[in-house]
């Protein structure tokens, strides 16, 4: 069994991964909740391959018990979004560099 270190280092690299597939969804022009479980991408394209790589990321989460339901998944995506409407230019710095 997996400790509290690697299911929070998977639940971050599950959400990166996602967060990445749900952008480029977006910049495809693809209504991203309505298609990101069940779309059959055509090989050698970046969606196919982003969708890999969070489909991957989302079995070995919870290989170790760190599981989230299509309808958690969903709502990150739409907090993801929401974050990205708030802060266009990043995330936000405590410093002036």
């Amino acid at each position: 069994m997996a400790n509290a270190k690697d299911r929070s280092r998977l639940g971050s690299i599950l959400d990166r991964e996602f967060n990445e597939y749900v952008d480029a969804l977006v910049e495809a022009g693809h209504d991203w909740e309505a298609v990101w479980a069940t779309a059959a991408w055509p090989p050698d394209t970046p969606l196919r391959w982003l969708h890999g790589r969070f489909l991957l990321a989302r079995e070995c989460a919870a290989g170790i018990g760190h599981w989230f339901s299509d309808e958690e998944i969903i709502q990150f995506g739409r907090e993801h979004l929401a974050y990205r409407e708030m802060f266009p230019n990043g995330p936000p710095r405590l410093t002036d560099d």
